[in-house]
């Protein structure tokens, strides 16, 4: 049987650190009260299995690995310079954006 809660502890946040707990305990699934409590007695909650963030990474790691192999088959000699540098600013570009998407788009797994 399931241990009753029945003390209660009064705890301050400034609006933008509760904001930032809400937030985080919304992408655990928890409530903040849960979070707060999960994570005073020593665990680490993460954030839920997001379907949707992964398929977009799958795409986009798919698109670089094309990017990839037509940037070398441009540096190969079978397309004009101009080809390859666009294709390689491409690439750079579709790295960033990965990036970006890793560490601050949608929610992320390892971030709790």
């Amino acid at each position: 049987m399931p241990q009753v809660r029945t003390a209660a502890k009064l705890i301050r946040f400034a609006p933008d650190e509760l904001a930032a707990v809400s937030s985080r305990a919304r992408a655990c699934g928890r409530t903040p009260a849960r979070f707060i409590r999960e994570a005073a007695l020593g665990a680490i909650p993460k954030a839920r299995h997001n379907e949707e963030r992964d398929r977009i990474l799958l795409g986009l790691a798919r698109l670089g690995g094309q990017l990839s192999l037509l940037a070398g088959r441009t540096n190969g000699g079978n397309q004009h310079e101009s080809d390859g540098a666009q294709l390689a600013a491409a690439l750079a570009e579709h790295r960033t954006v990965v990036r970006a998407l890793i560490e601050s788009g949608l929610p992320h797994r390892s971030k709790a």
